[in-house]
């Protein structure tokens, strides 16, 4: 494990080297090696312990009761998947995790975390920053998807990131996008079309331009 990159990690943000290496050497750590394909952690699995991506990356899906597996987002080192449900009554992983290539981690148990909490500041503004973020783009999320079709949820997504200007540019890809909004890529190229066809937007790529912002508010407004 290379000190220096693991500094990269955004709950490290702030510590220099020395002090994440002297840090870590005050609890007990491990160092897990993953193949391409295996699982990291189970969904409703227990979150007893904080996973530090040191090389690679994962793909985090949930498991449907209708037996579907919807894939949630993909994870890169050096981040920290599931940051948010380390603590509290019903700390349990909320998706599956498993290695999307060959990945290398740093395995750090709650009661360790804990104290390396208590023992730095910095690193504890990071993990309460971390979950804060966290917890506000789930918000997002869940919100976005309490609108039933795609032109709803299309309406505000652009809406949102154009904020007052007319222009909205996307941040994530028409694949990206889909999979954040659980639904087909052919699907979402589709609505998008039919919502340039009705002059409510015009797209060119991943810039959007909208046409119609009253109708597309009303959209979200359920008018």
């Amino acid at each position: 494990m290379d000190i220096k990159d693991l500094s990269r990690c955004l709950l490290f943000s702030g510590l220099s080297p020395d002090e994440l290496e002297q840090l870590l050497s005050s609890v007990q750590t491990q160092e897990r090696i993953f193949e391409k394909g295996d699982i990291i952690a189970m969904q409703d699995e227990v979150c007893n312990r904080l996973i530090i991506l040191t090389k690679g990356s994962v793909t985090a899906e949930m498991n449907a009761p209708s037996g579907k597996v919807i894939k949630v987002e993909d994870i890169f080192a050096p981040q920290t998947p599931a940051v948010l449900f380390l603590f509290g009554n019903k700390n349990k992983f909320p998706v599956q995790i498993m290695a999307r290539e060959n990945t290398e981690t740093l395995i750090v148990y709650k009661d360790s975390i804990l104290k390396m909490l208590s023992l730095n500041q910095k690193l504890l503004k990071n993990y309460l920053d971390i979950s804060a973020n966290y917890a506000s783009v789930l918000a997002e999320k869940l919100y976005i998807m309490s609108f039933r079709t795609i032109r709803q949820k299309l309406a505000m997504y652009i809406l949102k990131l154009a904020a007052d200007k007319s222009v909205a540019k996307l941040d994530k890809s028409q694949d990206a996008l889909a999979e954040y909004f659980g639904v087909s890529r052919p699907s979402l190229s589709r609505e998008l079309k039919n919502m340039q066809d009705d002059g409510l937007i015009s797209a060119n790529r991943r810039q959007i331009q909208v046409l119609d912002r009253e109708k597309l508010l009303r959209l979200i407004r359920f008018e």
